[in-house]
């Protein structure tokens, strides 16, 4: 009976070693390396009323985004929000030497100080307003409202799709008057 128990515990001792050294010496595959992104990807929207567009000066790490009228309205300015995933990108400005996060484009003229333009940011949103001085200046809609810059944030996987949306835009018609827009958004890769 004393050598069964003992060839049972060696046994069982020898199954023991065998299962914790992987029974043949296969590894386990390691997961792929974690890629973190070095760019933004912006792909314009198709439509043509107004619309948010990859801008010239955009570089590899920081997307100007370029609001876009049709060429069928007028006005006399806009106001607008813009939102994002700011843990993936954040709001910067256009220019580095100027005081506000969001640029007028080449269609509205603010005229002298003081001037109705202000971008304010609010959590993972930018919100932006700017029109013209006086009334009798109504401007075809048909070229660079705004722009506003996003930044690629640090540690974004690759492939990444970051969020951006609108809400609450409008245009400052020529009677005076807020008439909502809809502004149409393209998609947003972190590459």
């Amino acid at each position: 009976m004393r050598n069964t128990i003992s060839v049972s515990v060696t046994t069982i001792m020898l199954l023991g070693l065998l299962a914790c050294s992987g029974g043949g010496g296969k590894e386990e595959p390691k997961p792929p390396p974690i890629t973190f992104a070095t760019s933004l990807n912006y792909t314009n929207p198709t439509g043509t009323s107004y619309r948010f567009v990859r801008g010239a000066a955009s570089t590899s790490n920081t997307l100007i985004l370029e609001l876009i009228g049709p060429a069928s309205a007028s006005g006399l300015g806009v106001t607008f929000k813009v939102q994002t995933d700011t843990t993936k990108a954040k709001f910067v400005k256009v220019d580095p030497s100027e005081t506000e996060l969001a640029q007028n484009g080449n269609v509205f003229q603010l005229g002298t100080a003081p001037q109705f333009f202000k971008s304010v940011e609010d959590g993972n949103a930018l919100l932006v307003s700017l029109a013209q001085k006086g009334s009798g200046n109504v401007r075809t809609l048909d070229g660079v409202l705004a722009r506003v810059a996003l930044q690629l944030q640090s540690n974004v996987t690759q492939g990444a799709t970051i969020t951006l949306s609108t809400a609450g835009s409008n245009i400052l018609s020529p009677t005076g008057d807020l008439s909502p827009i809809t502004i149409e958004v393209g998609s947003l890769v972190a590459q």
